[in-house]
C-alpha cells in the first residue's frame, strides 16, 4: 500500500524514509491478510499473506513510480485519475504475481478460479483506496506541519535578529563620540581606545554572523568590550574572567553575555565614583551551566528596572533559544553590587530548539 502518493520535498524517499515506509507496508498488509483469514477469505492465512504482500507492495512501488506525474498532474481530477490507475494496476498486477507466489498456474488463474482473483482485486483496490487516502491525509498534515515550522522558525529568527540589533547601537556611538572627545585632550589615550574598540568589533561581527559561538568566543567579546571601559574609567574598572577549560567549547548565542556586562558597567560601576570590579565566572551545575556576572557596583537599582531593554532582550532571548530551560536572575552581591546570573542547559545546542 502507498505510503506517501505526493512528496512533501526532494528529501521525501530518503534511504531511511524508504525503509520506514516498507516496514509500515509490511505490517498493514500483515494486518489485512489477518483481518481476511479471520472472516474465513481465501486458502489459509499464508496464501492470503502471500497475496497482501505482493499486492501490498505492488500497489505501493507504483505509487513511487506515479510520484513524479501526481507532481505535475494540473488538477485535483487528475491526480485522482491516475491514483485510480495506480490502484487498478497494483491490484492486478499483484494478484497475478501472487497467484504465481502461491504456485497457481496462468491458466488456472484465468480460468477456474477467475471469480475467486476477481473479488481479490476488488478487495486489493477497496484496501489499496482506504489505506492510500490514510497515507494522503498524513502526508497533508505533515506537510502543513513542516511549513508552519517553517514560518515558526523564520520568525524566531527574524526576532532573534532584531532583539540582537537593539544591543548593541548606543555602545558604538558612545563609544566613537569618546574617541573624538580624546582626540583634542589625549590623543594616546584615543588611539588605545580605538584600538581596544576595533578589536571589540571585529570579535562581534565575526560572532555575530552565526546562529551559535563558543562560550570563549563570547568571552574574547567581552574582554575587548571591558577593554574600551578600563581605557575610559582608567583605575575606576577592575574585571575579571574565568572560564574553566571544560566550558570554553560550550555552544550559547551570541552576544548573550555582553549585555550583561555592558549593563553592569552601566548601572553598577560607571554611577559609582569610586568605580569598582566586575567578574565573569562559568560553572557546571548538574546538567545546566551558570554564568554569573557580578559587579560591586550600587546594587539593583538599576539593573532590575522595569525598563531595562538589556536584560529584557536577554530574558527573550534565553527563552526563544531554550524554552523554558534558559533563565534569567539577579542576586546580591554582597557586601554591595549584583550578581546576574544566567542558566543554561548543558550540552544542548541553542540553534536546535524548535
Amino acid at each position: 500500500m502507498p505510503y506517501k502518493l505526493i512528496s512533501i520535498d526532494d528529501k521525501v524517499y530518503t534511504p531511511a524514509h524508504l525503509v520506514k515506509s516498507v516496514l509500515a507496508n509490511f505490517a498493514i498488509n500483515t494486518v489485512i491478510a489477518a483481518v481476511l483469514w479471520a472472516i474465513h477469505f481465501g486458502r489459509g492465512f499464508i496464501p492470503n499473506l502471500i497475496f497482501s504482500q505482493c499486492i501490498g507492495f505492488s500497489i505501493f512501488f507504483s505509487s513511487l513510480a506515479a510520484t513524479p506525474l501526481l507532481k505535475r498532474a494540473a488538477s485535483s481530477r487528475s491526480q485522482i485519475m491516475i491514483v485510480i490507475t495506480v490502484l487498478m494496476f497494483g491490484a492486478l498486477a499483484g494478484t497475478l504475481l501472487g497467484a504465481l507466489a502461491n504456485g497457481i498456474s496462468l491458466n488456472e488463474f484465468i480460468g477456474n478460479s477467475f471469480g475467486f482473483f476477481s473479488q481479490i482485486v476488488v478487495l486489493a483496490v477497496l484496501f489499496g483506496a482506504i489505506v492510500s487516502y490514510l497515507f494522503f491525509s498524513v502526508a497533508r498534515i505533515s506537510e502543513e506541519k513542516m511549513k508552519r515550522l517553517d514560518v515558526e522558525k523564520i520568525s524566531v529568527e527574524t526576532e532573534l535578529k532584531l532583539l540582537q540589533s537593539q544591543m548593541e547601537p548606543h555602545f558604538l556611538f558612545n563609544t566613537l563620540s569618546n574617541v573624538l572627545s580624546l582626540m583634542d585632550s589625549d590623543r594616546d589615550k584615543a588611539r588605545r581606545m580605538l584600538e581596544s574598540f576595533t578589536a571589540f568589533l571585529r570579535a562581534s561581527f565575526l560572532t555575530a554572523r552565526h546562529r551559535t559561538v563558543t562560550l570563549a568566543q563570547e568571552m574574547d567579546v567581552v574582554k575587548n568590550y571591558l577593554d574600551v571601559f578600563a581605557i575610559r574609567m582608567g583605575p575606576r574598572l577592575a574585571y575579571h574572567i574565568d572560564l574553566p577549560d571544560g566550558l570554553r567549547g560550550l555552544p550559547i548565542p551570541p552576544l548573550l553575555i555582553q549585555p550583561l556586562v555592558e549593563n553592569a558597567v552601566k548601572h553598577g560601576l560607571e554611577p559609582s565614583i569610586e568605580g569598582g570590579s566586575i567578574s565573569l565566572r562559568a560553572e557546571r551545575s548538574g546538567d545546566a551551566v551558570r554564568i554569573v556576572v557580578a559587579d560591586t557596583g550600587r546594587g539593583s537599582s538599576g539593573h532590575g528596572s522595569g525598563n531595562n531593554i538589556g536584560l529584557g532582550n536577554v530574558r527573550k532571548r534565553l527563552e526563544l533559544m531554550y524554552g523554558d530551560r534558559g533563565r534569567l536572575f539577579l542576586e546580591e552581591n554582597k557586601p554591595h553590587g549584583v550578581k546576574v546570573v544566567v542558566e543554561i542547559p548543558y550540552g544542548q545546542d541553542p540553534s536546535s530548539h524548535r
